[in-house]
């Protein structure tokens, strides 16, 4: 496992099955504890090395790709919170939770 961020980063795994999604392509890998993670093969030093980390001596944590996925998930969620609209605060909540709250603990005799 070569992603930094991996609980089982820098450990060996063996793989005991290929998938795909939409996702992409996924690796089933068995751990020394037993438990089988579903990593993409990028994570692995079995996958040829992405030319972008490889060319950044590994400093860069993620890729270009990467970081125009995470703007359009941000555009995404922006958009997405413009459409639902703020979110509304009653004004009259606080003033109808006092009347019906007491002040004091003697008040509620």
């Amino acid at each position: 496992m070569t992603h930094p961020f991996h609980p089982y980063s820098g450990q060996g795994g063996v793989c005991i099955a290929k998938r795909g999604n939409r996702a992409g392509k996924r690796w089933l890998l068995r751990f020394a504890d037993g438990r089988i993670c579903s990593v993409p093969p990028q994570w692995t030093d079995a996958a040829t090395p992405d030319p972008e980390m490889s060319a950044g001596g590994r400093r860069a944590l993620c890729s270009l790709g990467d970081l125009l996925e995470l703007g359009e998930l941000v555009a995404h969620l922006m958009l997405q919170r413009r459409v639902d609209g703020p979110k509304i605060c009653n004004d009259k909540y606080a003033a109808s939770v006092r009347q019906k709250t007491p002040q004091s603990p003697w008040g509620l005799r």
